[in-house]
């Protein structure tokens, strides 16, 4: 009994062993070890990386503004944007590394950054397309968007056939005046009031805007198409995002169709008068 007592009190007042966990252990082993290079471009272990770290930027911010709307096929043409040559690019985007197919990546990307709206486009999305800009290019100061005028007003210029019109739009009760007479008075063929009024039906805002329109030239029909495409477009100035339903609804491209002219030894542009024998 007594030895069993005596052991146990030794026991008791053992040192307790000193416990290190793993975490301890790794932590001071870390501590020992010489710091670690981190590289300076994450895509450092990829076989271009300067053209991969780019093209993640551009990745980044088409993801960002996927869902912004982007210009007609008319308007990315007249708006092409002269990007730097493969050569050029090759200075900065990996040297003898770049390949002709990752050149056309980089413009595929380009473009479809560059074919987002104007009038949406932001400071990020401009700093970021300016780096690929050729330097003779002053391509990015020509781009003017349009804005109100300081009376709140939006203007815009519309054509159809042989006619122009002039309108200026702003917010107020939907009166619509047209050379400085009631539309109800000046049109009196319910078609071409229905074609006034369309693009506001189109963005559901009949009644929230005042329309003063100056047109000439042509016939009733062409002078009030040609105000009806001035309207959209002035629509799209007070809110951009109005562009695409406009578009689908086909009143901001113009048309150019005209009446064919009249042949020689014809009786009208394509009829011919009746063939006798004799």
């Amino acid at each position: 009994m007594f030895s069993r007592l005596s052991l146990f009190r030794r026991a008791a007042l053992a040192p307790a062993p000193l416990r290190m966990s793993f975490r301890t252990i790794y932590q001071n082993t870390e501590d020992d070890l010489p710091k670690r290079i981190v590289p300076k471009l994450p895509t450092f272990y990829s076989a271009n990386p300067n053209h991969e770290d780019r093209i993640n930027r551009l990745e980044r911010l088409l993801r960002k503004y996927i869902k912004l709307p982007s210009q007609n096929n008319n308007e990315v043409q007249q708006t092409k944007a002269p990007w730097i040559s493969f050569d050029e690019y090759a200075l900065i985007g990996g040297g003898t590394r770049l390949k002709p197919t990752q050149y056309t990546q980089l413009l595929y990307m380009l473009n479809k950054l560059h074919n987002i709206d104007p009038q949406l486009t932001n400071d990020e999305i401009t700093s970021e397309l300016s780096q690929y800009y050729k330097k003779s290019s002053i391509f990015s100061d020509n781009i003017k968007v349009k804005t109100l005028d300081e009376f709140g007003r939006s203007m815009a210029i519309g054509k159809r056939k042989s006619s122009t019109s002039k309108v200026f739009v702003v917010r107020g009760t939907g009166e619509i005046l047209v050379n400085g007479r009631q539309f109800n008075d000046y049109f009196l063929k319910m078609k071409d009031r229905e074609s006034i009024m369309y693009p506001l039906q189109v963005i559901e805002s009949v009644g929230k805007y005042n329309i003063f329109a100056t047109t000439s030239g042509g016939g009733p029909t062409g002078q009030a198409e040609s105000i009806m495409h001035a309207i959209a477009k002035a629509l799209v100035v007070f809110n951009p995002l109005l562009k695409s339903r406009l578009h689908k609804a086909g009143v901001l491209t113009r048309d150019y169709r005209h009446v064919e002219r009249k042949k020689p030894g014809k009786k009208k542009a394509r009829k011919m008068p009746t063939w006798v024998k004799r």
